[in-house]
């Protein structure tokens, strides 16, 4: 965990960003920031993000008991389930949603428009999403820890940009689950004005049900025009 190099350096504050949706043909990019109690995850083991491959089959801890303890078996079992988002079911995505934004000492979450992509480029739209996400958080991290990606308003020596981030550190994790949940919600909501794409079930991303559906309908206002193969192909706007 690479939080616990931080602590041992005396930095307490750490927040975890990442982002969803920055390969999709539709919808926005989201991107979160949080960070994590120190109080509760210095009680976990050093194996914290593999741990849930242990509790596989097991009881779920959640909605067991309203036992608000850190150092109760069931509030570390939890913190035990924060994973890179992409190895999460979606329910469990969903209950570690809760958990995190109940339990953490601040969260933001920002969302970058189809519009700004456009026009900007996705390279922008995720570089411009990282460090609002850190600037919009209410109490200022000591250091950030990013999931590869660099933050551009962030000095060098206030972050680092891990590969593989949010199966390294928990609190990359953590806005991997934030980011990811609440990109799908805005997704499922797009699906019912648009029920004709499927949003709901790939959630903007090139499967081939969904290109199919491109060439079915045309595109419509969420999706991203300057993102091939959209930008080769023609097709009517829809309102």
């Amino acid at each position: 965990m690479f939080e616990k190099s931080l602590w041992e350096k005396g930095i307490d504050l750490i927040a975890g960003v990442d982002e969803a949706g920055r390969g999709p043909l539709a919808g926005p990019i989201v991107i979160a920031s949080v960070i994590l109690n120190k109080n509760d995850l210095s009680l976990l083991g050093k194996e914290t993000l593999v741990q849930n491959e242990k509790l596989k089959g097991k009881r779920s801890p959640f909605g067991t008991s309203r036992n608000n303890d850190p150092s109760s078996d069931e509030h570390l079992r939890t913190y035990n389930l924060i994973n890179d988002s992409k190895k999460l079911t979606k329910k469990r995505r969903e209950l570690l949603y809760d958990f995190i934004v109940s339990k953490a000492i601040c969260y933001s979450i920002v969302e970058i428009s189809v519009e700004d992509i456009d026009l900007k480029g996705i390279g922008w739209a995720n570089s411009e999403g990282f460090s609002r996400a850190i600037e919009t958080l209410q109490i200022n991290p000591e250091f950030v820890l990013s999931d590869h990606f660099s933050i551009m308003r962030l000095s060098r020596e206030k972050q680092e940009n891990i590969q593989k981030g949010d199966t390294l550190s928990i609190s990359i994790a953590a806005a991997s689950i934030l980011a990811k949940v609440y990109r799908d919600r805005i997704m499922q909501e797009e699906a019912k004005k648009f029920p004709e794409y499927g949003f709901e079930k790939h959630k903007g991303y090139g499967t081939k049900a969904h290109i199919e559906a491109i060439c079915r309908n045309g595109i419509c206002k969420i999706h991203r025009k300057s993102f091939e193969p959209i930008k080769s192909m023609s097709g009517k706007m829809k309102s």
